[in-house]
């Protein structure tokens, strides 16, 4: 019910990543979830409206890439007829979600976000590490974390453009009515990142849109939860639709329907450029012009000044390149070190990426799972055989791959090649070393080789005009840049509501006029 008042949302403080230490009770619980989880065959139905059903193509198994013979549970794959319904699903809820308060929606996803740090943390956590092959530290500060950071975040982020109204002038009063957008939003995500999965439908579900909600097939397991967290939490049915499976269906029937009005995005740029096309193709057919916001990436780069901290810099290399395996949208991917730097850390770094311990992401002394399926495997395998070919490149660590139980690539390191392997998936690190007087050719060389894309990047240096320099010079270079920090560090794009909202303006006049003509249009004797 509406109240009488202009509310406070909760600060959105950082949801503080849990250690999972031997004999700690939250080890405990999540060793139990895992063996929950992984000891029964799941059904993960589409949601659509109040219906839960398995897609109504193919049947396909989500299986543990890290033990592919262990079966997680069934998908099906969504058909038209199924997006259809989702599509009409999300047109119907519309109407009574957009009436809501937007204090009533808010409360929704804060109440999610402290389930998701209480109660279904080691849920999420736990599917997130079967499905994806995350090892802990990632899938905490991914799927606990970084998904309760963004739905508060996202609350005060509505908030503030709410409360964003223009001055008025004598006689009148000036507001702004922040509406969501009119027709559906369609909301496409990846596998690599469970916060992106749960956050790109509830952002524009926060503004009063509904939603179609397409994740990755080897998502679906923390998808499924995600949902019913969410239903948990009060969301009500038909605001957030999922479909699963492969995602064709989704571009033939939802991408072509005349109510789409907007498209939200996380994966690779060829993929977000696909349908982009769709959109462009169809454009005659839609009732608005569709919002498109797409976060891709790959290809991130870690640069080094000659002043740079050595341990801070091996440290960042190790974490950022063969974290989650290399997978991420911010996995680091290739490297440029002065050479005295690189002569300092080059026996350690290779000794500390050979000794990394690769396997089954239940066992929590593993820092590196598996690839996240056959096809992510296989590209691996062959970045790694054309770098073994090129007489330009060098391998200096790694290289090894095993596909008989799980997706498993070591975490490899080249020497040269950072414009050829630089944009690969998976745990391949491209090193390429200048002379440490050639600072700006370095800065050059950064943007030179930078894949087609936006990519991340961090640059390590302790001398302040240097770094001043570097941060000028790399303005284009990189849309996420980190001083001194670990380049895939996670950060999530500072929330931007306004996009999913169609501001309209309210003028009302306290004294109209009441007759049409003007001073300068009365008579006058003189």
């Amino acid at each position: 019910m509406p109240i009488d008042a202009v509310t406070n949302v909760p600060p959105p403080v950082a949801e503080p990543p849990r250690a999972y230490a031997p004999g700690s009770a939250e080890r405990a619980r999540l060793v139990r979830r895992l063996d929950e989880l992984a000891g029964r065959h799941t059904s993960l139905p589409m949601v659509i409206g109040r219906e839960r059903r398995l897609g109504g193509g193919e049947r396909t198994e989500l299986v543990q890439p890290h033990h592919h013979a262990a079966r997680l549970g069934v998908l099906g794959n969504a058909t038209a007829a199924d997006v259809r319904a989702a599509v009409d699903a999300a047109l119907a809820a519309g109407e009574e979600w957009r009436r809501l308060a937007f204090d009533d929606r808010a409360a929704v996803f804060l109440r999610a976000a402290d389930l998701l740090a209480g109660p279904w943390r080691e849920t999420l956590v736990a599917a997130t590490m079967l499905g994806q092959s995350k090892a802990v530290r990632p899938a905490e500060t991914d799927a606990a974390c970084a998904l309760a950071d963004r739905w508060r975040g996202d609350v005060h982020a509505a908030r503030l453009l709410l409360a964003e109204q223009p001055s008025s002038g004598p006689g009148g009063w000036d507001r702004a009515d922040h509406r969501p957008l009119e027709g559906f939003v369609c909301a496409i995500t990846p596998s690599d990142s469970t916060a992106d999965a749960g956050s790109l439908p509830t952002g524009p579900a926060l503004l009063g849109n509904t939603v179609v909600w397409k994740p990755a097939p080897a998502q679906t397991l923390a998808a499924h939860l995600t949902m019913l967290l969410l239903e948990e939490a009060g969301l009500p049915p038909g605001v957030v639709n999922l479909v699963t499976g492969d995602g064709q269906a989704v571009a033939e029937v939802a991408l072509r329907d005349p109510a789409l009005a907007g498209l939200h995005f996380a994966g690779s740029t060829a993929a977000f450029r696909r349908l982009w096309r769709e959109v462009g193709v169809n454009v005659a057919r839609y009732r608005s012009h569709p919002r498109l916001a797409g976060a891709t990436g790959g290809g991130d780069f870690l640069l080094a000044h000659p002043s740079a901290e050595p341990a801070a810099v091996r440290t960042a290399l190790v974490r950022g390149a063969f974290g989650y395996q290399g997978q991420g949208r911010s996995a680091l991917s290739r490297a440029y070190l002065p050479r005295g730097l690189w002569r300092r850390i080059r026996d350690d770094l290779l000794g500390e990426v050979d000794e990394l311990p690769v396997g089954d992401v239940t066992d929590l002394s593993n820092f590196m799972g598996a690839l996240i399926d056959e096809r992510a495997f296989t590209a691996a395998v062959d970045a790694i055989g054309r770098a073994e070919a090129d007489p330009a490149v060098q391998l200096l660590a790694g290289g090894q791959y095993d596909g008989a139980i799980g997706w498993f690539v070591r975490p490899t390191v080249l020497l040269g090649g950072t414009d050829r392997y630089g944009g690969c998936a998976g745990p391949l690190l491209a090193v390429r070393v200048y002379e440490d007087a050639r600072w700006e050719e370095a800065l050059e060389l950064v943007a030179a080789d930078a894949p087609d894309a936006r990519p991340a990047g961090a640059v390590f240096v302790r001398e302040r005009p240097a770094l001043a320099g570097a941060v000028e010079r790399l303005r284009f270079a990189a849309g996420d840049l980190r001083v001194n920090g670990e380049p895939s560090g996670g950060g999530a794009a500072a929330p931007d509501p306004a996009r999913w909202t169609s501001t309209r303006s309210i003028r009302e006049t306290f004294t109209p006029p009441t007759d049409y003509v003007h001073p300068h249009m009365e008579w006058s004797p003189e």
